[in-house]
């Protein structure tokens, strides 16, 4: 039980990384509330958490794009929780396409859910913790980010301001209200990386699986939510890590490695 007593909100929690990590929060003992805008599957996934009997779980509807939407939501959130002590903000969207052919509306639906969404959730969450005077928040980027994708310009960028918005936060935020704020680039098998794969050619598909075996030194694939990702997302939650802010954890099985 290293979550007891622990209050967390997990964004795109109906679905990969997101319901893996509900899942080990409730196992941890946490109180969770599940966001998603998949309502069905978010309130599986909440139903699935509670059967562990070891944590509270409630969802809510909540489309992070929308800031009225996620100051709302995180209030109730707050209310029902009593507070809030970590937020994993897991939800995120990909595609792919030529960076020279990227239309602006398609610049505008990557950017309104990885950039703003990360955004409104984080001044949200700052809210709640700052007048607690502690918290926790882990934002998601990529391995896009550090190395860049071909085909995901606007992904990748995306990312990388996710990389930039965290590491200053957590100096400001730190410094303000004691509020840790680290970031995760995970190399991890969702149903988001399925799509894109599935989006591929076979050509492209059957070259990009060949190039893992040869790049990713653990493995040699993406990893797993449960084994591999949803342990480091259980320490980042916990006192664990209390001393580690503005920090990139790279769960990628060595694919790309955090250069200094």
């Amino acid at each position: 039980m290293q979550l007891a007593g622990k209050r967390i909100i997990v964004t795109g929690g109906a679905s990969g990384i997101g319901a893996g990590t509900v899942k080990a929060y409730a196992r941890e003992g946490a109180f969770v509330c599940v966001l998603d805008r998949n309502d069905a599957a978010g309130e599986q996934v909440a139903a699935e958490a509670r059967g562990y009997n070891a944590g509270e779980v409630a969802y809510f509807h909540c489309d992070i794009a929308d800031p009225q939407q996620v100051f709302a939501v995180f209030e109730q959130a707050g209310a029902r929780m009593g507070g809030l002590d970590v937020l994993a903000n897991v939800a995120g969207v990909e595609n792919s396409g030529a960076a020279e052919e990227l239309a602006p509306e398609v610049l505008h639906a990557m950017w309104s859910v990885n950039i703003d969404g990360t955004v409104f959730t984080n001044q949200a969450a700052c809210r709640l913790m700052r007048e607690q005077g502690a918290g926790a928040i882990i934002n998601f980027a990529s391995d896009a980010a550090l190395a860049g994708m071909p085909n995901s310009a606007h992904y990748a960028a995306s990312k990388g301001a996710v990389l930039s918005w965290t590491k200053t936060i957590a100096y400001e935020w730190g410094v303000k209200y004691n509020i840790r704020c680290n970031t995760v680039c995970p190399a991890i098998r969702t149903p988001m990386y399925e799509a894109w794969l599935a989006d591929l050619s076979e050509e492209d598909r059957q070259a990009h699986l060949a190039a893992e075996k040869l790049r990713v030194p653990i493995g040699g694939s993406m990893g797993d939510v449960d084994e591999d990702m949803a342990p480091v997302m259980v320490f980042l939650a916990s006192d664990a890590s209390k001393f580690i802010d503005g920090q990139i954890f790279c769960v990628n099985g060595g694919r790309n490695m955090v250069r200094g």
